[in-house]
């Protein structure tokens, strides 16, 4: 609750980070007011640093995991049978503690799943050389530019009536 005494995650999605059985942080996705008002953003987060790693059992199933950028991007892959996935907080987002859980699983390749922005572009190459100095093989999974991330090409091929499963 907010100070106001108001739900802080109201209208939205929420999916919970959780790690041994502990709620770590929670990541909202504004659902009710599709088009949020001045200066509120449709992605929220509990106060504090982030915490957790989102998914972590896939880094102890697979050798190879998938990060994305942002949540709905990895749930697109997850919903779709991809389940070596997580996500980072946002572009600037993945964290000191994701990379020792990968480090302590023993993860030997990312694919790194950002937006094809510029932004995304950008945050996965400072991103790559981190992984590269700590041993672990990095490719770019590459989005055409009128998607743009993961959701969107999931929800375009579905459209198409392409097969996503894979």
């Amino acid at each position: 609750l907010r100070e106001t005494g108001h739900e802080a995650m109201a209208g939205c999605l929420v999916v919970p980070i959780i790690e041994d059985g502990n709620v770590l942080g929670v990541y909202g996705r504004r659902i009710v007011d599709a088009r949020p008002r001045e200066g509120q953003s449709r992605h929220l987060y509990l106060k504090g640093p982030h915490r957790g790693v989102w998914n972590v059992e896939a880094l102890s199933a697979s050798r190879e995991v998938t990060v994305c950028e942002a949540a709905f991007d990895a749930l697109s892959f997850w919903a779709h049978g991809h389940r070596a996935v997580t996500w980072a907080y946002g572009v600037n987002g993945f964290t000191d503690e994701m990379l020792a859980a990968m480090k302590r699983h023993g993860t030997e390749r990312v694919a790194i799943a950002y937006d094809a922005d510029e932004a995304g572009d950008r945050a996965a190459e400072e991103l790559a050389p981190r992984l590269a100095e700590a041993g672990i093989e990095v490719r770019r999974v590459l989005f055409p530019r009128e998607t743009k991330d993961a959701n969107a090409y999931a929800q375009k091929l579905l459209a198409s009536g392409a097969d996503v499963s894979h």
